[in-house]
């Protein structure tokens, strides 16, 4: 069994799986378009370094046509000092050896061709061609950096631009992606919206007809027979109330009143005793006291029937179910024993259909429900689930707000 550790969760930033799949495929699709725009900016800026260093090489190329001749000329002593090139500074080497000249910096590679180093950039010219075998003329001069602004300004510009073209693109991609889902969750609502149009008649007529049988005198064995049926009746009876509050009625149907909420959690406790005896579950229920508040009866019953019928449903046999309220702390505490919930899926079981144990039954709105109530109320509910332990707890707020 695998063993979670503890977790809040804020109802105010409950992340729904349409939200949570665009922001993903976002995400990724930018990660994808920032690599793309790096590996674009690698590919400009070799481009802008090869373009800066052909056009000196040239240039260099065409000052050593006038200038080399000179050496040439100095070499075989026709002329006594060491020729100067008034457009960059030139040293002369005997293999590794600088023999006259200046640069401004010391060269270590002397193999021909155009060099960058540092901030300076120079070309090596053999003078093999010149009958001075081993010999090289070095022409060196400043990078003034002038590509490199050309290149950032540029990159900022056409970056930005593509940056734009590819999040709107992402965007248009995701909201098509989504469409599906969409549409899959549209057909799921049509179909639990007419088939709920279809429970209250039969689910009405069964409980009715239960309350009106005589337990007393039937046998042990048809009364335990009775008491299935209207656990179940009631099962469905809580399914179709949690349905037509999402469905058909909406969160804000009703008013609010004030009343007594421990006052209701008996009510509810007393609702869920057959419930609770189907699997042999102790209820140790420590609410003492008057706590009034402000919200609408039945939504406040919804709230408190789903984590009631979620502890009875995944509490193991013949285990206890503890219902505490801290008058201090204004706080409702519902706990069971039993499987805990995944790390990976408690801080989804908000959402949506989202059921985080698949074994058993249910639409997974229950606590989809209890989500939304909450957060109408300013409800805190956090969750703990570890130790083959789960606990949720209710937090109301100092002051109740109107409804939105």
């Amino acid at each position: 069994m695998a063993k979670t550790g503890s977790s809040a969760t804020s109802v105010r930033a409950i992340s729904f799986a349409e939200n949570r799949t665009f922001r993903s495929f976002v995400l990724l699709y930018l990660m994808m378009g920032m690599m793309i725009l790096v590996l674009l900016g690698v590919v400009y800026y070799q481009s802008a370094k090869s373009h800066m260093l052909a056009e000196h090489r040239l240039s260099m190329q065409l000052e050593g046509e006038r200038y080399l001749p000179q050496l040439v000329k100095w070499m075989q002593g026709e002329i006594r000092d060491f020729p100067k090139d008034p457009a960059y500074n030139t040293a002369f080497y005997i293999d590794d050896k600088q023999i006259a000249g200046r640069v401004d910096i010391p060269v270590t590679d002397l193999s021909p061709g155009m060099h960058m180093f540092e901030r300076y950039i120079y070309l090596v010219i053999p003078m093999g061609s010149y009958g001075l075998k081993g010999a090289r003329t070095v022409m060196m001069t400043a990078d003034d950096r002038l590509w490199i602004k050309t290149f950032w300004q540029n990159s900022v510009i056409f970056g930005t631009l593509l940056f734009a073209i590819l999040l709107l693109t992402g965007i248009a991609l995701s909201h098509l992606f989504l469409k599906p889902m969409k549409a899959a969750v549209a057909l799921l609502d049509s179909f639990i919206k007419d088939t709920t149009h279809e429970l209250n008649t039969p689910v009405t007529a069964i409980l009715t007809n239960v309350e009106q049988l005589d337990s007393v005198s039937f046998d042990e064995k048809t009364r335990k027979k009775i008491m299935r049926i209207e656990t179940a009746a009631q099962t469905i009876g809580a399914i179709y109330d949690d349905l037509t509050l999402l469905l058909l009625r909406g969160e804000t149907a009703g008013s609010d009143e004030t009343f007594d909420l421990l006052h209701l959690m008996h009510e509810r406790l007393n609702y869920f005793q057959t419930r609770f005896a189907m699997k042999q579950l102790q209820v140790q229920a420590d609410c003492q006291g008057r706590f009034f508040v402000k919200m609408n009866r039945d939504q406040a019953a919804r709230l408190i029937d789903n984590l009631l019928s979620n502890a009875a449903k995944y509490s193991d046999r013949n285990t206890e179910v503890h219902v505490v309220f801290d008058q201090n702390e204004r706080k409702l505490m519902i706990e069971n024993s039993g499987p805990p919930i995944a790390q990976e899926k408690l801080e989804k079981i908000f959402e949506r259909y989202m059921r985080a144990d698949t074994s058993q039954g249910g639409f997974g709105i229950g606590l989809h429900l209890v989500a939304r109530i909450a957060a109408r109320y300013g409800i805190r509910i956090e969750v703990y689930s570890e130790n083959n332990r789960t606990r949720f707890a209710l937090t109301w707020p100092r002051y109740t707000p109107q409804p939105l």
